[in-house]
């Protein structure tokens, strides 16, 4: 048999089995090792539409996985790869010269790539199996497919039904064995994400192996009405229940056994009517661990949240605005209802009025029969929080104006207005009235957004940095694991110009890579970023070296140069002192050594600058 010709591995390997069957299924399809499929494709028109009934699934992609991928494949010659269930390709992420090598197989948007049109390969092997997939070089049946590898996992809805393939592709000799690993933990952010989707009036059960995995990507989730019977579930609660699909079955039917004897945990909450609580105006938020600029917001925003003003959230991209207005959902008096979340940059221009403003029954070719809502309706009682709104294009923004003016909404192809009531929060991290003068956002609308506007500082701004780190590294480490303190130091000084989700991103990563180690350290960091660390942690001990040999005039000369344009000497010193601050967890005394500057002098300046 060929197989064994071209890759004698395969007889000692646990993928022998299944991979030997998908060369065989590739055989009888009548494929030739050394032809080159045909090039079977959507047209555009088509493709389009499919596009369209995934939206969803494509936006939740770019928001979980694709952070995920970037921090690991940044620079490397790496696609990231979705396609539906027919092995579609929907969308692709990566390198743009990868993308144009990948062309001369196929490998590209509207093409199919099932098994029996491509031969054995990640993405229709995986639809086949129904379950996760690497073909690496030469386990490909075709030879021109050879230089790649690739690892694919299939995504289920909260139905236990494939919805589509996700695959990370990579020249064969960039593949490592943890981008399976690593497909497999976006897969479960993927399928978390999507019972987000699932209506309040629910019951939510969280299922893991140990209690320190609650509340993670390793996590089984299981949603049931209020009688108790389950409505869908996530692949980690199948596998922890070793059952495929428990749809329709009661919460008692899973849970016969006693507790101590079950060989997980779970913690169950109600998703409707939450015990009454008084909801008091000094209560601090989650959102930070001791910054006292994002207490002051917090507080603000909670005082004018309930009194239907508009509010404008401005700040860096990555900073944490999406997770700041889900916070005020939970406490605005709105809480029960939808919070509908739009993001303006990520819907194409030709779609995103009937996405916002819904449209009526064959409004446009390709438009469903039954017509669709709109999220601006989605968001009925609720809150619809538009993020980028400054991408938003000027002929959307004249009706969302009058959305606004109005509080009714009219469906793109009809004539018909519908009443809506629901608070409107606006995000970017644009300059609006940049904008404005230019004329690319309406002066009125940003007028109609702009009843409360706040900022939210980037990271590097962050007063609780090392605590926030520390919070974040948490969530997804093994409980024992912490930080070493020379990283933590490199992370303090680290720019993090992703903000929050750069750093949420890169502790996942980590967690992936350090599990089953005591402590993490700078050899668990990606490659790109171990460097910059690196690089970072060595330009300031050489400048530090430099600055101290030199005379005062010129040490103030040499500090001045060393800085980034527009930063002058007085700047640098307080940011200085306060980052050493933070990154000893507020210690002043070790402070007060480091910089060799007395207590006393540490002291009177942080107080100076509002920090104690």
């Amino acid at each position: 048999m060929q197989l064994q010709q071209t890759n004698t591995s395969l007889k000692h390997t646990s993928t022998s089995d299944w991979l030997s069957s998908s060369w065989g299924r590739s055989s009888e399809a009548g494929l030739k090792q050394r032809r080159l499929p045909e090039d079977i494709r959507l047209p555009q028109s088509l493709l389009k539409e499919r596009r369209y009934g995934s939206a969803n699934l494509i936006q939740i992609v770019k928001q979980v996985a694709l952070p995920l991928f970037n921090q690991m494949f940044a620079r490397s010659d790496s696609r990231l790869i979705l396609t539906d269930v027919e092995g579609v390709i929907l969308a692709s992420w990566g390198q743009e010269k990868f993308k144009e090598k990948l062309t001369t197989i196929a490998l590209s948007s509207g093409a199919c790539w099932q098994e029996q049109l491509k031969g054995t390969n990640a993405i229709g092997t995986a639809i086949v199996e129904a379950k996760p997939v690497s073909i690496i070089g030469d386990q490909h049946f075709i030879h021109q497919h050879r230089f790649i590898s690739c690892s694919a996992c299939p995504i289920f809805d909260h139905q236990g039904q494939m919805i589509g393939i996700l695959d990370i592709t990579s020249e064969q000799q960039q593949h490592s064995s943890t981008v399976q690993l690593l497909v497999q933990n976006m897969i479960q952010l993927i399928e978390n994400q999507l019972l987000s989707h699932i209506p309040q009036g629910t019951i939510r059960i969280d299922l893991a192996y140990a209690k320190s995995l609650l509340h993670s990507g390793w996590q089984g989730i299981v949603i049931a009405d209020k009688t108790g019977q389950i409505l869908a579930h996530n692949q980690v609660a199948s596998q922890l229940l070793e059952q495929a699909s428990v749809v329709g079955e009661s919460i008692e039917s899973l849970f016969e056994k006693p507790l101590s004897e079950s060989s997980f945990v779970f913690e169950k909450q109600q998703l409707q009517r939450p015990p009454k609580r008084t909801r008091a105006l000094t209560m601090s938020c989650d959102l930070h661990h001791g910054d006292h600029h994002i207490e002051h917001v917090w507080q603000q925003a909670n005082k004018v949240i309930d009194k239907d003003i508009s509010l404008l959230i401005l700040g860096e991209t990555g900073v944490g605005k999406g997770e700041f207005v889900k916070a005020l959902h939970k406490q605005s008096q709105r809480k029960s209802a939808p919070l509908v979340a739009v993001n303006c940059g990520a819907l194409p221009k030709d779609l995103i009025e009937s996405e916002l403003f819904g449209y009526a029954p064959g409004a446009f070719t390709g438009a469903s029969h039954k017509g669709y809502q709109g999220k601006i309706r989605q968001a009925d009682k609720g809150i619809l929080f538009l993020d980028e709104i400054a991408d938003m294009p000027l002929e959307a923004q004249c009706r969302l104006l009058h959305v606004l003016q109005d509080k009714s909404v009219v469906p793109v192809g009809s004539n018909q207005s519908i009443n809506v009531d629901c608070q409107i929060i606006a995000a970017t991290h644009k300059n609006l009235e940049q904008l404005v003068e230019s004329g690319e956002f309406r002066q009125d609308l940003y007028y109609r957004l702009n009843g409360l506007t706040f900022h939210l500082p980037s990271l590097k701004e962050r007063e609780d940095k090392p605590a926030l780190i520390k919070a974040i590294h948490q969530k997804y480490a093994e409980h024992s694991q912490r930080i070493c303190p020379s990283l933590m130091k490199r992370f303090c000084t680290y720019s993090w110009p992703g903000n929050i989700r750069e750093l949420d991103n890169l502790l996942k990563v980590t967690a992936l890579l350090s599990s089953g180690e005591p402590q993490l350290t700078l050899e668990h960091v990606p490659n790109h970023l171990a460097q910059q660390l690196k690089t970072l942690s060595n330009s300031l001990l050489s400048s530090a070296a430099q600055f101290q040999t030199c005379s005062p005039q010129l040490q103030a000369n040499q500090a001045n140069s060393l800085l980034p344009e527009g930063t002058d000497l007085k700047t640098a010193v307080e940011d200085t002192l306060v980052q050493t601050y933070q990154a000893n967890q507020g210690n002043i005394s070790k402070t007060s050594r480091i910089l060799g500057v007395s207590r006393n002098t540490i002291y009177r300046k942080l107080k100076t600058l509002g920090i104690l």
